[in-house]
């Protein structure tokens, strides 16, 4: 796998679950038939969550 990471989503920490932010991008993983620990990652930068998603992920979800 390419070690590149995609921007996907960014929410400020006060208004959002970190779980169910990353839940619901793991969910779009499996649906996509990968592996969410390897394909979603979140982190937290200057007050916000930061989701972001491999190449893989990226590309199959962009051609939906």
């Amino acid at each position: 796998m390419d070690s590149e990471w995609i921007f996907a989503e960014k929410l400020p920490v006060d208004d959002a679950d970190p779980k169910a932010l990353l839940g619901k991008w793991a969910n779009v993983a499996e649906d996509m038939a990968l592996v969410p620990a390897l394909n979603v990652r979140m982190r937290v930068e200057a007050g916000h969550f930061v989701i972001e998603v491999s190449p893989e992920l990226y590309d199959v979800f962009r051609s939906a």
